[in-house]
């Protein structure tokens, strides 16, 4: 599925004021103020002034962080989600009632099934991806929210790129390159066995929805992810990568404590590995079709 963009969006490549506009705008937020990123709540009143500020720091940076006092039950969470307008909450494999998953190290006894196929599912490192990147684009996840309830003894740090700063860090070395990568073919995610009735999925990289909002399909995993073969996707692939593992002015790193999470617009993020304590690092997740803002 396509949408048509705009006549004046910043994505059409022809359009080069819009463009400059836009980038120049996005850009002024940079270099990131971590105090600018975290936001306290009070445990039973959600703040509307902070709740405002917070919103528009997802809105200039595509996430930011929140705090509460003391512990978040399920509830709170989904509340919480919905005071900012993020309802449609999408179900998957292991998730909940309440589309929510626990993520977790799952032990050595899981490793051949039902979880332990899944690397959010172990301790190991959780390359960078953007989430739900096999769905099609008609039915993609937008945004999510992950809430630590336990941190891990040592490691599990979360790493954080906006999308819209690779977009913009592209097509300012090459226009080129991002006409490819908004291809619908440019990237197939083959069918999940475990999943009954699953099918292939082709789509792009960078695609405009269908409120002219930016989105991003992207995983670093080479198994099983069939790239278009062409001697430019070989070029994408390597830039892309290198600006992601060796960019410091706009990488984000964002270690949980207990009780704080992040909302996301769906951005670039990658997992360190970790080593439990004598309680498992659990973080829950939420995963949502519409986004925030």
């Amino acid at each position: 599925m396509s949408y048509n963009l705009l006549m004046n969006s910043p994505f059409i490549l022809e359009n080069h004021t819009e463009y400059k506009e836009w980038r120049d705008l996005k850009l002024s937020h940079y270099p990131i103020q971590k105090n600018k990123l975290i936001f306290k709540f009070d445990d039973n009143i959600v703040d509307e002034k902070v709740l405002n500020l917070f919103k528009s720091a997802i809105n200039d940076y595509n996430f930011a962080i929140y705090e509460f006092r003391s512990e978040v039950l399920d509830k709170k969470l989904l509340n919480f989600c919905a005071t900012l307008g993020l309802t449609n909450s999408v179900s998957n494999l292991f998730s909940d009632q309440d589309n929510i998953s626990n993520i977790t190290n799952q032990g050595e006894k899981e490793k051949l099934t039902s979880k332990g196929e899944y690397i959010p599912y172990t301790n190991k490192q959780l390359n960078w991806h953007t989430d739900g990147y096999y769905y099609p684009i008609n039915s993609a996840i937008k945004s999510f929210l992950l809430h630590c309830v336990c941190p891990a003894k040592e490691g599990g740090e979360n790493l954080l790129m906006d999308h819209e700063i690779i977009y913009i860090h592209i097509r300012d070395h090459n226009p080129d390159f991002i006409d490819v990568l908004m291809q619908n073919n440019v990237m197939e995610i083959p069918s999940n066995k475990n999943i009954k009735g699953s099918k292939n999925i082709s789509g792009p990289v960078f695609y405009v929805d269908e409120k002219n909002f930016l989105n991003m399909r992207f995983t670093s995993r080479q198994q099983n992810i069939i790239w278009k073969k062409n001697d430019m996707i070989k070029k994408i692939k390597k830039f892309i990568f290198e600006f992601v593992n060796e960019d410091k002015k706009y990488l984000f790193k964002l270690l949980l404590k207990k009780n704080q999470g992040y909302i996301a617009n769906n951005v670039l993020h990658k997992r360190e590995n970790y080593i439990d304590g004598d309680k498992k690092r659990l973080l829950k997740r939420l995963r949502f079709s519409n986004r925030l803002g």
